[in-house]
């Protein structure tokens, strides 16, 4: 009778990597730590902790993050928070070597870690916006990961947490418009006609500037003068597809606009069906975010004077407001679920016309039910308004 013998057991005095004999088992050892046993056929060496994710956990964690939530967001969010979390995994990172966290790893974070952050935020001059979005965007990183730290933190220091204040930013002064719908009439060149039909349709739209830039031909109705708005904010959530009117004072340059695209796009890129197309990209023909922002550089340039392609919609917005439509139209022109979004962000009744409207009142006078934007800017003697050139934008 034989008796099977076990398989030997190989000592190696120096760390691996080893490949391992078939049917040995392996126990490798250093001077002061202990063996241990290795899987058959695989190298030796210091085995990965559980949960790590290599060299740069924050990163790692992140990307994975983002690969999760991306479907839930525009294309620019998601890059945007690409952007904020390769900042935030190297002020860890420094925070770190420093020796003033014990860890970069999203997952061990704890209140020590957050609060380090937010003093070098605050010690870099981060404004109070600035900081609301980067914990935010931090907070979402660690619930992922089922860290509730940042939690904790909110609640123990009420006092170190930004506090959020809605501040609604102006419109374009209505002389800067002027000039722009005035200048817009002697435009010839291409790509300057292209910037300027951007910065009108704005204007006269209130669209944003995702929804501008994904527009194709086909969404414009120049019959009814409608623009059918398909790529909303939220628009594989709860966003809502909508039809836009197009004031008057623009449409005389997106009718010229129209018929110079179709040249263009003929000699270029035939097929290109963007209501701007990229007549020089190789891609889908599309202006990617950046660039459609600079194409206002160049009737920024033009005019003299700078503006925001985002403050076209509050202009729009408020311009229609100050014309006597009801907050309740404007909001829906706008792509708001409700008018608290309108009234907080992008316009509302402004105060002198409160005042006129309650002195008429108590006067035993009517109100006027849809005073014109001509009224507050003929005040300023400005000659474009005076020879009521804003509503065609033409002389």
């Amino acid at each position: 009778m034989t008796t099977s013998l076990p398989p030997p057991v190989i000592q190696l005095s120096k760390p691996g990597p080893y490949t391992l004999p078939e049917g040995c088992n392996v126990a490798a050892t250093s001077k002061g730590s202990k063996p241990s046993v290795v899987r058959r056929g695989r190298p030796v060496g210091r085995p990965r902790m559980a949960r790590s994710m290599g060299r740069y956990p924050f990163l790692a964690y992140a990307n994975r993050y983002l690969e999760t939530v991306a479907p839930m967001y525009a294309e620019a969010t998601v890059k945007e928070l690409g952007r904020r979390y390769r900042r935030m995994a190297m002020i860890f990172a420094e925070l770190s070597s420093s020796g003033r966290t014990d860890t970069d790893n999203p997952i061990k974070m704890g209140e020590k870690e957050i609060l380090a952050y937010i003093e070098r935020l605050k010690a870099d001059g981060v404004k109070e916006s600035g900081l609301a979005h980067n914990l935010s965007a931090l907070g979402s990183l660690l619930l992922d990961v089922n860290n509730t730290s940042l939690e904790r933190v909110r609640k123990r220091y009420p006092s170190l947490m930004p506090k959020r204040r809605n501040k609604r930013q102006a419109p374009i002064e209505s002389d800067v418009v002027g000039h722009i719908l005035k200048a817009s009439q002697n435009v010839k060149e291409w790509r300057t006609l292209e910037a300027y039909a951007v910065v009108v349709t704005a204007l006269s739209t209130g669209l944003r500037p995702k929804e501008l830039r994904l527009s194709t031909v086909m969404d414009l109705d120049t019959k009814r003068w409608v623009l059918n708005v398909k790529h909303v904010k939220g628009e594989s959530t709860y966003g809502e597809q909508r039809d836009v009117p197009i004031r008057v004072e623009g449409q005389r340059l997106i009718e010229r606009y129209i018929n110079a695209r179709a040249e263009i796009v003929k000699e270029r890129c035939p097929g290109n069906e963007a209501l701007f197309p990229a007549a020089d990209d190789h891609g889908d023909g599309y202006f990617a975010p950046n660039s459609i922002a600079r194409l206002k550089t160049l009737v920024e340039r033009d005019i003299g004077s700078k503006f925001e392609l985002r403050a076209c919609r509050r202009t729009f917005g408020q311009t229609c407001i100050d014309e006597g439509l009801p907050i309740e139209s404007v909001s829906l022109l706008l792509g708001h679920s409700t008018t608290k979004t309108t009234e907080t962000y992008y316009c509302r009744k402004r105060q002198d016309a409160a005042i006129k409207e309650a002195q008429s009142l108590w006067n035993g006078q009517r109100p006027a039910q849809n005073p014109t934007i001509n009224e507050p800017a003929l005040k300023q003697k400005s000659a474009l308004i005076e020879n009521k050139n804003w509503m065609t934008g033409y002389a």
